[in-house]
């Protein structure tokens, strides 16, 4: 009887031993260990933003469902955990720690609101949980609020601007007025604008620049100033339910289209059904098109449309740009993790830094100082006529391609002290 108490309580104090080990040694954790992948998604599920976020996780869990189709990643399946962030950075970040402590997210993640990555980055760092950011474009997220667990796998503002200033210079424009949304991104976006048009236009002239609060339902005023000026073309950096009301009623007052708005996150599908002919003579820059002839990304089309083709809602017929974030930054990370090897995190930035992926419109490379990725980007213009996407104007055949070198923020110092 003795021996057998013995045996028993050497056996619980080994066990009572072997945990003590694994929390200080580093193997792996629940969340590395589980038979699941866990993604934590944090968007705007609801409020003015809501259709951003619902295809964003259209977008997260169209990848997902092909990974898991070829037998998952490293051979676990993974699973997507979505919540309601409400566009607000103190939720995002209160609901991001409780899928790191509660649900073991092997990721956390987010599109929308620059304010919402930096507040994520410094959770990731906290954590030391990875964090991919698939939408929110401000610089500084990858610049000052830097996290080394963190990693955008698209554009920022500096590339989709160099990309516009590129494509401006393509057209006879010379004088602009601008309006921007009256926060970060807006202010820091203006003025690489103003730069980048002015070094391929070295005779442009900005007649002016308004900043318009989120949710501005009158326009009227800015858009008298514009007229007053009498610019060749409207700049609007503004998006998605505000961007609608911008130009019906900059329509309205006399710019008539195709008076050019060039509108680089004007080319959602609800903002162009809204505006309907109104959108005609419309320009974007983006890192995505439906409009690229590559094979794979008329095959990705292809495959996407078949699955979605019957949703009630036209948004998630196509992966239209948007969407289209999380599609191919989903399909990179986990080209990633593969290469890897593991969901250790410190394993994943090894692998994840200076990574190639040949993705379906070309060539991104991860960045290794600021973990941006670089890509070419491409410019339209929206047109009238019939489109094989949607009944109404969509983006012309025509697609200017960018290289990545020629749209890139500079890798310098200044902007991140890791890029010497």
């Amino acid at each position: 009887m003795m021996k057998f108490i013995r045996g028993s309580l050497i056996g619980i104090c080994l066990m009572c031993l072997m945990g003590i080990l694994n929390s200080f040694l580093g193997i792996p954790n629940q969340a590395m260990a589980a038979d699941t992948i866990k993604i934590g998604l944090l968007d705007p599920l609801s409020g003015t933003f809501e259709s951003l976020g619902r295809t964003w996780l259209t977008g997260a869990q169209f990848s997902v469902d092909e990974q898991n189709a070829k037998g998952g990643l490293l051979g676990k399946k993974i699973e997507i955990i979505a919540d309601d962030d409400e566009g607000k950075p103190d939720v995002a970040t209160r609901k991001a720690k409780k899928l790191i402590l509660e649900n073991k997210v092997n990721f956390i993640s987010s599109g929308f609101g620059s304010h919402i990555a930096i507040a994520l980055n410094q959770v990731a760092t906290t954590s030391k949980t990875l964090y991919i950011n698939y939408g929110a474009l401000t610089d500084s997220v990858q610049g000052n609020g830097f996290s080394p667990y963190g990693f955008r796998v698209c554009m920022n503002l500096h590339s989709m601007n160099a990309a516009l200033a590129l494509l401006i210079g393509n057209t006879p424009y010379k004088k602009f007025y601008a309006i921007q949304p009256d926060y970060v991104s807006g202010h820091e976006g203006d003025k690489i604008q103003r730069e980048k048009v002015k070094m391929h236009v070295p005779d442009a002239a900005f007649l002016g620049s308004e900043f318009a609060p989120l949710g501005t339902k009158d326009y009227g005023p800015y858009i008298t100033k514009m007229i007053a000026a009498k610019p060749d073309a409207i700049i609007a950096g503004i998006f998605s339910t505000d961007l609608i009301n911008f130009v019906k009623q900059a329509r309205a007052m006399g710019l008539k289209a195709p008076f050019p708005i060039f509108a680089p996150l004007g080319i959602h599908p609800y903002i162009i059904n809204e505006l309907k002919d109104d959108a005609i003579g419309m320009y974007f820059t983006h890192q995505y098109s439906l409009r690229v002839k590559t094979p794979e990304n008329e095959e990705l089309i292809k495959r996407f449309h078949e699955r979605h083709k019957n949703d009630k809602d036209f948004l998630t017929w196509w992966p239209f740009p948007d969407s289209a974030f999380a599609v191919l930054g989903w399909k990179m990370v986990f080209a990633a993790v593969e290469k890897a090897g593991s969901l250790d995190p410190e394993k994943f930035i090894e692998a994840f830094e200076d990574f190639q992926w040949k993705s379906p419109v070309g060539l991104w490379t991860m960045r290794k100082c600021d973990h941006q990725v670089i890509s070419p980007m491409y410019g339209g213009e929206i047109k009238a006529g019939p489109n094989p996407f949607y009944e109404f104007p969509w983006t012309g055949e025509k697609i200017v391609e960018f290289p990545a070198d020629k749209v890139s923020l500079p890798a310098t110092p200044d902007y991140n002290p890791r890029c010497k």
